[in-house]
C-alpha cells in the first residue's frame, strides 16, 4: 500500500467520522432547542404577567407612579415578545397576546398620576383608577390563558 493511498483512506475516514458526528449532534440537540425555547416562550409570558399583577397590585394601593411603571414594562415585555416568540403560538393565543396588549395600553391610559377625589367619582361614575385596574386584571386572565395553553417544555 502506498504512502498516497493511505493518506486517502485516512482523509476519507476522518470526512465520514466529522460528517456522522455532525449529523448525531444535531440530532440530538433538536429536541433539547424545542424544549428550552417552549421554556423561553413560557418565561416571557410569565414575566409580563408578573409585571402585569404588580401593576395591579399597586393600583389597589394607590401607588399610581409604580403602577404605571410596572404597566409600561409589561407592554415593554409583550413588545418584545412579539418581535421574538409569538409566531410560535397558535393564532387563537397569538390574539389574546395582542388583546392584552390593548388592554395594558388602556390601563396606563387610565392609570392616573394622582388620586382622583371620591366626590367627583360619584357623580361621574368609575373612577379611572378602578377601571385601570379592571382592564390590568382582564389582561392578567388573558396571558394567563395563554400561559396555560403553551406546552411544558
Amino acid at each position: 500500500m502506498t504512502r498516497g493511498r493511505l493518506w486517502g483512506y485516512f482523509a476519507g475516514t476522518t470526512v465520514v467520522a466529522a460528517l456522522v458526528g455532525f449529523l448525531f449532534g444535531w440530532y440530538q440537540a433538536y429536541p433539547a432547542q424545542h424544549s428550552r425555547d417552549r421554556a423561553l416562550l413560557r418565561l416571557r409570558l410569565s414575566e409580563a404577567r408578573a409585571r402585569t399583577l404588580d401593576g395591579r397590585m399597586a393600583l389597589l394601593g394607590r401607588n399610581y407612579g409604580d403602577a404605571r411603571q410596572h404597566v409600561a414594562e409589561a407592554i415593554r415585555l409583550l413588545d418584545a415578545f412579539k418581535q421574538s416568540s409569538q409566531r410560535e403560538l397558535p393564532p387563537t393565543e397569538s390574539e389574546k397576546v395582542d388583546q392584552a396588549q390593548q388592554l395594558l395600553k388602556d390601563a396606563l391610559g387610565l392609570a392616573p398620576t394622582m388620586p382622583s377625589s371620591a366626590a367627583a367619582d360619584s357623580a361621574a361614575g368609575a373612577r379611572p383608577e378602578d377601571q385601570a385596574g379592571t382592564k390590568a386584571l382582564q389582561a392578567t386572565n388573558l396571558l394567563g390563558e395563554v400561559y396555560r395553553a403553551t406546552p411544558e417544555p
